[in-house]
């Protein structure tokens, strides 16, 4: 065989090598492709339910009157939303501002404040006089003392369950107060007409749900869904307990 077809025969097995490598690379591209395709198949197959809230905010509301039975003041009443079929509480933006609750002349200020889980309370000792103070609660949803503090003072707590927390003063018996603690950011307190409205609330299935500090009525608990741009009508009708 001459020097000629030897190096034939040479670049030729070469050749032959640098395609079965190119197929075998082609193959495994294949191979990546379609197994990343079939993970997101998957991942889509088992996502949460389009039932579920959206994290963006709309410009939908819920909105109604609430009437009862009696002169009870309404104005005592929270009206607040939860995520249906039992998703997690949605916690207060980490950029919203510590809500605040004075003491002075023997009062809380505002007696009865909403907040979400999440977020923090300072509580000012407000007095103009030497006068101290103490806030503690034996509440389950968030047990604390804080002591007794002069005037200029503030102490914070942070409150990381849904519930009402009810306060009080060590020193002043007639002292009270209460902090609702809300899943959600979606709540609205009820006028003395007995309207009320939730707004920016995301679309999707909610419960909407009330809160009384004096338990006069039976709490109510109503299934609504939420529509971009729109306001769900949910009037209710409050019955003695």
């Amino acid at each position: 065989m001459t020097r000629g077809a030897v190096n034939l025969l040479l670049l030729r097995e070469r050749a032959s090598a640098f395609l079965f490598k190119m197929e075998n690379l082609r193959m495994r591209c294949v191979c990546a492709i379609a197994s990343a395709v079939l993970s997101l198949c998957v991942s889509a197959a088992f996502a949460a339910p389009t039932t579920q809230p959206s994290a963006s905010t709309s410009n939908a509301s819920v909105a109604g009157i609430v009437k009862a039975e009696s002169e009870v003041p309404l104005s005592e009443m929270v009206i607040y939303l939860e995520p249906a079929e039992g998703a997690a509480p949605i916690a207060a933006p980490a950029t919203q501002p510590s809500a605040r609750v004075s003491q002075k002349e023997a009062q809380f200020a505002p007696r009865l404040l909403v907040v979400t889980v999440g977020q923090a309370v300072e509580f000012v000792n407000d007095e103009d006089r030497p006068i101290e103070h103490n806030v503690f609660s034996n509440s389950p949803t968030k047990k604390f003392d804080l002591g007794l503090y002069g005037p200029g003072q503030s102490k914070t707590v942070t409150f990381d369950k849904p519930g009402p927390v009810f306060l009080y003063c060590s020193i002043h018996r007639y002292m009270d107060g209460v902090v609702f603690v809300s899943p959600t950011p979606y709540t609205s307190r009820v006028s003395e007409d007995g309207k009320y409205k939730i707004e920016n609330v995301p679309p999707g299935k909610w419960v909407l749900k009330t809160w009384q500090r004096r338990k006069r009525f039976m709490e109510k608990t109503m299934p609504v869904t939420v529509e971009t741009g729109k306001t769900a009508a949910m009037d209710m009708e409050l019955t003695k307990r």
